[in-house]
C-alpha cells in the first residue's frame, strides 16, 4: 500500500490546482485519501483480471446519488441501477466489459459502508462539437475528476479524459499541461510567427491529441522557415503547402465556425501524415513542407548534443541522458541542434509526448507533456 499512497498523495497535491484554476461545483471534488487509497488497491486488483482473455479499461467518479450534478450535463446522460452494487473486486470485474473508458463514468457512492456502485454517466459524440469546439477529444466527457484503470497494475488521475498522474508498475508518473504556453518550447513557437495564438494552439492540441490516439508514434519537426532546415532533411514526399491563416479578422459567426472547422480538418491531415516513417516538417505558419522525412545526422556538427532534461516540476533531470532515449528522440535532438530555432515533438507509441528546442547551446527537453484540461 506504501506505494499506492504516494500515488494518492500526488492526486491530492493536483486536487488543490483543480480549485485554482477551474470551476468546479463541490461533488466534483474527490472523496478523502483513505477512501482513494482503498478504491485504488481495488482497482489495481481488478485492473490484473482477464475477461474473455482482455483485460479491463474503465473509469470510477464519485458523485452521490442525490446529486444535481447527475442530471446537469449537456452531453451525458447519468443512467442508474434499480439496485446499487457493492463495489468490491468480484462485482466491478463482471461490470467492467460494460464500462467504455472514452464514453462513460462508473459512479461509486462512498457515503456508504460497504461502498456501492449506483450507475453510469454516458456520454455520446456530438459532431458539431467536434468539428468545432473540441480541439483535443472526439467525445464528450464530463470534466470530472476520475480514476483510469488503463490496463494491469495502469492507473491515472484525469479532469475528464486528461491525465494528471498515472500510476504504473508502481511508480508515480507525472504530467505538465505548460509545456505548449509558458515554457521555451511556446516561446520558439510564439517567435516570428504570424499566426494567431489561439488558432496555434487549437491546431497543435489537435495534432497530438490525434497522433496520441493512433498508437504507432511519430514525430513532428517545426522549423523558422523552409530554408533553416534544407541541408539537415531528406524528403521522401516534399509538398508546398501554405496555410488558411489569411488576416484573422473576420469574426462573423457562419465564416469563423467555418473556419474553426478549416482549422481542425488541417490539423487531422497533419497528424495523419504522421504515420508514415519519418517526421513532417512545419513552418512556424504552419506552412507544410513535406512528410517521410529523414534527418541527415551524417551533415549535423554535433551527433550528441548537449542536453538539459526538464521534469514537471521545471527542475534539471540530470539522472537523464542522451543515449538513454530512442532513436526517434535523439534525431529530434539532434535536428534541434542543428537547426536554430527549431522545436521538434515526438510521439511514442503509448501516446506520451516528448517536446524539445535548443537554448543557450543545449537542447532543452520536457517530457511528458500533456494536453491542457480544455
Amino acid at each position: 500500500m506504501g506505494r499506492i499512497s504516494a500515488f494518492v498523495d500526488a492526486i491530492y497535491k493536483y486536487e488543490s490546482q483543480f480549485k485554482e484554476q477551474y470551476v468546479l461545483e463541490e461533488d466534483q471534488f474527490l472523496p478523502s485519501k483513505d477512501v482513494i487509497e482503498n478504491i485504488c488497491q481495488t482497482l489495481l486488483d481488478v485492473s490484473c483480471m482477464r475477461e474473455e482473455g482482455r483485460f479491463p479499461s474503465f473509469r470510477v467518479c464519485f458523485i452521490k446519488p442525490d446529486s444535481d450534478l447527475l442530471s446537469a450535463y449537456v452531453y451525458a446522460h447519468a443512467l442508474l441501477f434499480e439496485n446499487p452494487t457493492e463495489f468490491n473486486s468480484r462485482n466491478l470485474h463482471k461490470l467492467a466489459p460494460a464500462l467504455n473508458p472514452d464514453m462513460s463514468y462508473l459512479i461509486v457512492d462512498v457515503s456508504t459502508s460497504p461502498f456501492q456502485m449506483i450507475g453510469i454517466i454516458a456520454a455520446y459524440t456530438a459532431w458539431e462539437k467536434i468539428l468545432t469546439k473540441e480541439i483535443t477529444t472526439g467525445n464528450r466527457m464530463p470534466k470530472i475528476p476520475n480514476l483510469f484503470v488503463n490496463g494491469p497494475g495502469e492507473l491515472g488521475a484525469c479532469l475528464g479524459e486528461a491525465a494528471v498522474v498515472n500510476y504504473s508498475s508502481g511508480h508515480c508518473v507525472f504530467f505538465r499541461t505548460d509545456t505548449f504556453t509558458s515554457t521555451l518550447v511556446a516561446e520558439r513557437l510564439k517567435k516570428d510567427s504570424k499566426v494567431p495564438e489561439k488558432e496555434r494552439l487549437q491546431l497543435l492540441y489537435r495534432i497530438f491529441w490525434q497522433m496520441s490516439n493512433y498508437g504507432h508514434g511519430g514525430a513532428v519537426l517545426i522549423v523558422p522557415n523552409a530554408e533553416s532546415c534544407r541541408e539537415f532533411i531528406d524528403f521522401k514526399y516534399r509538398m508546398r503547402s501554405g496555410y488558411l491563416f489569411d488576416d484573422g479578422e473576420n469574426t462573423e459567426k457562419p465564416l469563423k465556425k467555418m473556419r474553426e472547422k478549416e482549422i481542425v480538418t488541417y490539423a487531422d491531415l497533419i497528424a495523419k501524415l504522421t504515420s508514415v516513417d519519418g517526421s513532417v516538417i512545419l513552418t512556424k505558419d504552419f506552412e507544410l513542407l513535406g512528410f517521410g522525412a529523414e534527418t541527415l545526422v551524417d551533415k549535423m556538427e554535433s551527433k550528441h548534443p548537449d542536453m538539459c532534461f526538464i521534469g514537471y516540476d521545471n527542475k534539471e533531470q540530470t539522472y537523464k541522458s542522451f543515449m538513454d532515449q530512442g532513436m526517434r528522440h535523439r534525431a529530434g535532438y539532434r535536428f534541434c541542434s542543428a537547426v536554430e530555432g527549431s522545436i521538434a515533438f515526438i510521439v511514442s507509441q503509448d501516446g506520451t509526448i516528448e517536446a524539445c528546442t535548443k537554448h543557450d547551446g543545449k537542447v532543452v527537453v520536457y517530457d511528458k507533456v500533456a494536453l491542457p484540461f480544455i
